[in-house]
């Protein structure tokens, strides 16, 4: 991390952290983004956008963040496309999502979001003891989009959590960080 007045030993951002009313983790990325900002370590894009994200995981208002990015946006865009907390959030979720992605996009139907943060939240610990419960998401996902979805396709699905959970681990080898801690490989989805 790089040395800014608001960037606390646990890698909370206080900037952020006031913007959203609650503990908000940063990351390398996001302060290198932030620190490269016009308006550095202090209310910009970077901060106003990991507030924003952590109030809508939270399913609290964010008409008053989005209004405040929008004067912080250049004028050819004044508002993100998405902005997801999957997109700032380690977790064995984000990790299967990542590898099925090729061929599994959520669609407006399913609870993928949600199941991935369900997993998130669990860690690799909780996602071993539900696995079961995973891969039956995976094969009812597969059975809705008209995939194979028997014997053979749980058993790969259940090789898939398991690579998954190795994945996030051999990232985050202290164990399971906040659930609000950034994931330094993904950015901001524009």
């Amino acid at each position: 991390m790089m040395h800014c007045p608001h960037l606390t030993p646990d890698n909370q951002c206080e900037v952020a952290c006031q913007l959203a009313g609650c503990r908000v983790q940063t990351t390398p990325t996001a302060c290198n983004a932030c620190q490269n900002n016009d308006n550095p370590c202090a209310i910009n894009v970077v901060t106003i956008g990991m507030a924003l994200v952590n109030k809508k995981r939270r399913k609290q208002d964010v008409t008053e963040l989005e209004a405040l990015l929008r004067n912080y946006m250049p004028d050819e865009d004044p508002m993100p496309a998405t902005l997801k907390m999957s997109s700032y959030r380690p977790g064995p979720g984000n990790e299967l999502k990542k590898m099925i992605a090729w061929f599994a996009k959520p669609s407006e139907t399913c609870n993928c979001e949600t199941r991935v943060d369900t997993m998130n939240d669990w860690g690799a610990e909780g996602c071993r003891r539900n696995i079961d419960t995973i891969v039956d998401w995976l094969l009812e996902e597969a059975h809705a989009r008209g995939l194979p979805h028997g014997r053979f396709t749980a058993t790969v699905a259940r090789s898939l959590v398991n690579t998954a959970i190795r994945k996030y681990e051999r990232k985050f080898p202290e164990g399971a960080p906040e659930p609000d801690q950034d994931d330094p490989e993904d950015e901001f989805d524009r």
